[in-house]
Formats: structure tokens, C-alpha cells, sequence
């Protein structure tokens, strides 16, 4: 049978971005007869992974081997929005395991049970988007975090990963029981800093980790959410290409 190879590449963004379109290539593929994925590794990457070394870092992160040599790539998307407009259809089990065995090529397990991301960094209250705001206040937080972790239980930990410092995040806990503030780790990166402690990486498999991800409007943990195999918690209003549209088993904020 003759194959059509086919890539995803030219998308300058961040990490989730880039590797949430490569995840549709690969979909599309395995839901094709005649197309082949071939696998382009991320060369640049906003916020911290622009040099070759730290995007060569992210690609050893993802687990997905360089399969070019030898082959000539027919055609090249940026990501395949045939994919990012039927999720459902194209992210089934079978697939999800796929990457996912990738993903854990190269990494441990970590003890994760709560996981809150909160978008910042390059997000702010002004940030729109077609016509749709991305930001998502502190008083959001405020009151959507007691409401998912009260129905779980009181011995899961509760980690909340964001960029900045910790008193842009003070008010989110005003209010809150004792019973969750005492359970609750912050743990803030830095913008366009990849040698933090709480990095995009460290961030990132935390997500993927979690017993409960909670997402925010965020490539980076949308894609996290097609690797956890456990419980999500969807952010509705995302209008951005490949992230409005959650799974069938996610659970809608």
C-alpha cells in the first residue's frame, strides 16, 4: 500500500500548542488508511524552550521518536483541525494509550492527587481572544477550587501550579475551610524561566500525574489532560483551536 507521510510543523507557539498539534497528526494518521505520521521534533518553543538544546529537552520529555530518516514527507500541516473539531472521534483509548506509552518512556511516577493549573505568566486580566477572555480571576478560583476538592477525598493533597508570586495569589484562599488550605502546595514558576524549580516541565507531569486535574484555558493542560488517565475537570468558554472541546468523560466546570 502506498502511504501519503505526513508531518505537523511551522507552529511557533508554546509547548502545549505545539504538542497538542502534533497529537492531532498523529490521530489523524492512525484514523486514516494511506496516511503515515512522521514525526518533525519541536525546534523552537516559546517561554523559555526557544534554543535548540531546551527544545531538544521537550522532545526527549514527549517520548516521540524522530522517524524521518529516509522517508520523504508528502505533506505538512501546522495541526489538523479535522482532529481539534471531533476530538471524541480521533482521541479514543486505543490511541490515548499510544501516546501515552510514549510519554512514559522516559519517566517515574509521581504522587499527584489534586492539581490545579492557573494560566498566568503571559495571561492577564486584559487578554482576550476572539472576542473571548482567557483570564480567569482569582474570586473564580476562589470558588471552584473548595467545590471539585469537597468531592474528593479530605486526605488528597492539593497542588495549585501558576507563574508569578505568591501574593498575586493571596485572595484565592479567603474564605476557605482550614481543612483545605492546610492540604494546599503552591508551586509558581517563573515566566520564560525553564531552570526554575516549578518549571513547564515539572508543571506539565504533575498534570499528567494527577488523581484530579483540574484545567485552566490552556493548551498545556488540555494536552495534559489527553495524557491522565484519570479524572479531569473541563474549563468551559475556550475558544482557542484544539482546546474548546473536551473528551466524553471530562467533567465540565
Amino acid at each position: 500500500m502506498n502511504y501519503k507521510n505526513l508531518t505537523i510543523k511551522g507552529k511557533t507557539d508554546g509547548f502545549g500548542c505545539q504538542y497538542n498539534a502534533i497529537l492531532s497528526g498523529m490521530a489523524f494518521c492512525d484514523k486514516h488508511r494511506g496516511y503515515r505520521y512522521i514525526h518533525t521534533p519541536f525546534s523552537s518553543v516559546s517561554h523559555g524552550y526557544t534554543s535548540k538544546e531546551k527544545a531538544e529537552e521537550l522532545n526527549s520529555f514527549i517520548g516521540i521518536p524522530d522517524n524521518r530518516h529516509g522517508k520523504k514527507i508528502h505533506i505538512s500541516y501546522k495541526y489538523m483541525s479535522k482532529v481539534f473539531k471531533n476530538p471524541v472521534l480521533y482521541y479514543d483509548e486505543a490511541f490515548l494509550e499510544k501516546i501515552r506509552n510514549y510519554y512514559w518512556l522516559n519517566k517515574k511516577p509521581v504522587k499527584s492527587d489534586i492539581v490545579v493549573h492557573i494560566r498566568r505568566g503571559d495571561m492577564h486580566d486584559k487578554y482576550c481572544y476572539r472576542g473571548q477572555t482567557r483570564y480567569q480571576s482569582n474570586q473564580y478560583y476562589n470558588s471552584i477550587i473548595p467545590k471539585i476538592v469537597n468531592q474528593y477525598s479530605d486526605s488528597y493533597t492539593i497542588a495549585i501550579h501558576s507563574e508569578g508570586e505568591f501574593k498575586e495569589f493571596q485572595d484565592i484562599t479567603l474564605g476557605w475551610h482550614k481543612s483545605i488550605t492546610d492540604r494546599v502546595v503552591w508551586k509558581l514558576g517563573k515566566s520564560f524561566d525553564s531552570n526554575c524549580r516549578h518549571n513547564l516541565i515539572s508543571a506539565f507531569h504533575d498534570m499528567v500525574c494527577a488523581k484530579v486535574l483540574v484545567q485552566s484555558k490552556s493548551g498545556l493542560s488540555y494536552t495534559a489532560g489527553l495524557l491522565n488517565s484519570n479524572i479531569i475537570h473541563f474549563t468551559r468558554g475556550n475558544m482557542s483551536m484544539g482546546q474548546k472541546i473536551p473528551l466524553k468523560n471530562w467533567r465540565i466546570i
